[in-house]
């Protein structure tokens, strides 16, 4: 023990007062005598000149070591992730990845090393001078028979007492100590940075090299070329786009076949083999995945704002977009017998067109897209996504090739329902039913309808009530039996009020078709060449072919790997007001679940939603950000001579007013078209408020429960406020029915209102 000069201090517990009763000297050699219980040693230590460093700056260097050790992890572990990544690579590049390797090894292996030797030297100076002087105050209290019932942590000094030069000399010293290695930190991460970026753009262009001598080689991943976007930023101008411009509409649109689609695309300086896999653009600006009407409509926003745009739409269908509508009403009443093959159909005004949205012409090539100057929008057809990579940014598809996005909308629609008593009845039952959603849905309806005697439609909704009217005129020239059950009391039954769908139901029977009303299937099965279906009440019905049209399911198949939310009420995928999932994707049409501000949360499956939706998502991928508030209409004919237009909640449980009019020869669908010069009606929508119509000066009788129902105007009321309205034979009055449902009032005399619509006028 090196000798001290030692002051220790008796401190009164009772008196609350203290003093210096020796100092100097070895502490161990001069003992203390008291006998006062209320007194407490304290020891101060000064002069140790032969004492290791304090123990505050030891921490701190060993703190220093911690931070340098970190840094170093932190810069292995950025380097050796990507390594691992690019670890599937060729043989150059395994080549350049084991080289990492090492490197990297002996470098760890070298730090940690160097850190374990600092600290073996310094722990056991750290131990020693945290307790010396605890050790020596315990000791003393020892030689006078009294272990001090309170020790503090020793005051330790490098000088004499009262002295505090050497210290501030230590401190500083420590101090510049810390700094210097902050900033050695700082100076290797961002040099190992700079390294890492450089030893990636070599791998990259050693990559390009041997792509002329390796045929087989797969295409770059989209991890490389992030690294050599980063590397070396190009910034790209795009000009302005010159879009095909359609052709007229009498001219006819050829069909793009899958095959046609979806060419091989080739990279530059590589060539391709014969029977090799068509290649795909890695990476997209805008991908859109599916290849319906809201996916179109977004396509042709997008363009709409940024002219220079890349937009990729990939479909798991082997047609280019389209629209539905025509699949169930104007392509049945076609006179033209090649109708399955051109697609094309006269509208009830007599103008013919194509179910295509834009011929051929419209779209550029797939293998094109990355290389146009101007953009444009291409079309995969026949190509499903099969997996999506949120944090990624990119889709895997099922031929497991990979596509990287920097803004992504899911459109893919939905799948239509088939009844569980169907699908168990085996594999005849299932080769003779049809689920209709698609183009091949209605060539092959078409055909069966040429060639069976039979066919029974099942559900009295919008879809299975349009083709029973459809089959039924068809069942007049051939001798078609048309037959539709539902377990509805009349058709459309969850839509329109009884009334109305009875009257709906005698319409349809006058169109040559059986219905069964209140039908419940119990089982299906196939015997001797017939569909037999038995119903719960013991009715049996034989058949040859059945159409299920018993609804549509929400496609959510890339919920789970997406990471994406999904109602559990409505079904879909949940988006805020601005039609986003999450971030850079958002979704449109008929699987987007969205909250209504009058109506609350909501999914609508039509026509019109799926082109104000995909118009709006559009907008908000080129950085609109407008909220979705639009009420969507839509519409359904029987024909040419009925028809009605509806928007909000039309639900058959709510409670209705109805007020009707006798119809003149300019309130059917064929004179609506007329009008607007479109079959789809919504095309001539406009977002404009709608104004208070004139009402006529005398007041309009209201016709209520008649036999015949011209044309009206159907109210669906929640607490004495409109949610919904149908406008029968009524057409091109929906910005009224928009603004009625919008301002959300109450109102005393819907009579009054129903005015606001001229439906009393000659």
């Amino acid at each position: 023990m090196s000798k001290s000069a030692c002051v220790c201090r008796a401190w009164d517990l009772d008196q609350h007062t203290g003093a210096s009763f020796f100092s100097g000297g070895d502490l161990m050699s001069q003992p203390v005598h008291t006998t006062s219980p209320a007194l407490i040693l304290t020891a101060e230590c000064v002069g140790l000149t032969a004492d290791p460093p304090p123990p505050l700056p030891l921490l701190l260097l060993l703190l220093l070591l911690l931070l340098l050790l970190a840094a170093d992890l932190t810069v292995s572990n950025r380097l050796i992730k990507p390594l691992a990544e690019l670890n599937r690579g060729t043989p150059s590049q395994l080549l350049i990845v084991n080289t990492c390797n090492w490197e990297l090894s002996q470098l760890s292996r070298a730090t940690m090393l160097t850190c374990r030797a600092v600290w073996m030297k310094l722990a056991p100076l750290a131990r020693a001078s945290s307790t010396v002087c605890r050790q020596n105050v315990r000791r003393a209290g020892w030689n006078n028979a009294r272990t001090p019932l309170f020790v503090p942590l020793a005051h330790m000094s490098t000088g004499p007492v009262g002295g505090g030069g050497d210290n501030l000399k230590y401190a500083l010293l420590v101090g510049a100590a810390f700094v210097g290695g902050l900033t050695y930190a700082v100076i290797t991460l961002k040099g190992d940075q700079k390294r890492y970026l450089e030893r990636m753009t070599e791998i990259t262009s050693r990559k390009h090299k041997s792509a002329s001598q390796i045929h087989t080689e797969p295409p770059a991943s989209s991890f490389e070329t992030k690294l050599e976007a980063a590397a070396a930023p190009d910034a790209e101008t795009a000009a302005p786009s010159e879009a095909a411009e359609p052709p007229p509409v009498d001219e006819p649109l050829a069909e793009t076949s899958a095959e046609e689609a979806a060419a091989p695309l080739t990279d530059a300086g590589v060539e391709e083999a014969a029977d090799s896999k068509p290649s795909l653009p890695s990476h997209a600006p805008y991908l859109l995945i599916g290849g319906g009407t809201a996916s179109f409509a977004a396509a042709r926003s997008i363009r709409a704002r940024d002219p220079g745009a890349k937009v990729l739409i990939v479909t798991d269908e082997p047609d280019l977009p389209y629209m539905r509508p025509p699949l169930s009403k104007e392509l049945w009443f076609s006179d033209d017998p090649s109708v399955t093959e051109t697609l094309r159909f006269k509208q009830w005004n007599g103008k013919e067109r194509s179910i295509y949205f834009q011929p051929p012409s419209f779209y550029i090539d797939a293998k094109e897209l990355s290389s146009a100057e101007n953009g444009g929008v291409a079309v995969l057809t026949g190509r499903k996504v099969v997996h999506m990579d949120v944090r990624g940014n990119k889709v895997k598809l099922d031929d497991d090739m990979e596509i990287s996005y920097d803004k992504c909308l899911i459109a893919t629609g939905g799948v239509p329902r088939n009844l569980q008593v169907i699908e168990r009845a085996g594999e005849e039952v299932m080769k003779r039913t049809t689920v209709f959603r698609k183009i091949d849905d209605f060539k092959s309806l078409d055909k069966v309808s040429r060639d069976t005697q039979s066919i029974t439609i099942i559900g009295g909704g919008f879809l299975g009530s349009e083709l029973a009217c459809a089959l039924g005129r068809r069942s007049t020239e051939s001798g078609l039996e048309v037959i539709q059950m539902f377990p509805e009391k009349g058709n459309m039954g969850k839509v329109l009020p009884e009334y109305l769908s009875n009257w709906t139901t005698e319409k349809v029977k006058k169109e040559g078709v059986k219905v069964i009303r209140e039908a419940v299937v119990k089982s299906v099965s196939y015997k001797d060449d017939k569909l037999e279906i038995k119903l719960k009440d013991g009715r049996v019905v034989r058949t040859d072919h059945i159409v299920a049209a018993v609804g549509l399911e929400p496609n959510v198949d890339l919920a789970k790997s997406g990471g994406l939310e999904v109602d559990s009420d409505f079904g879909g995928y949940r988006v805020n007001a601005e039609l986003q999932a999450r971030s850079n994707i958002w979704v449109a049409g008929d699987t987007a679940c969205f909250y209504d501000i009058r109506l609350g949360r909501r999914r609508v499956e039509h026509h019109d939603h799926a082109v104000v939706s995909g118009r709006l998502a559009g907008e908000n991928m080129t950085g609109a950000n407008k909220p979705y508030w639009h009420q969507s209409m839509f519409w359904s004919d029987l024909g040419p001579d009925v028809g009605y237009e509806a928007i909000g909640i039309v639900d058959s449980s709510l409670p209705t007013v109805g007020v009707f009019a006798k119809a003149t020869a300019k309130d059917t669908p064929r004179a609506a078209t007329e009008e607007s010069g479109t079959g789809i009606r919504s095309e001539s929508e406009t977002e404009d408020t709608a104004t208070s119509a004139v009402a006529p000066a005398a007041p309009a009788p209201v016709v209520e429960h008649r036999d015949e129902y011209g044309k009206g105007i159907i109210f669906y009321l929640r607490e004495k406020v409109v949610v919904g309205i149908i406008l029968w034979n009524v057409f091109n009055r929906m910005p009224i029915a928009r603004k009625i449902i919008k301002d959300g009032e109450e109102h005393t005399d819907l009579n009054e209102v129903a005015k606001l619509f001229n439906i009393h006028e000659d």
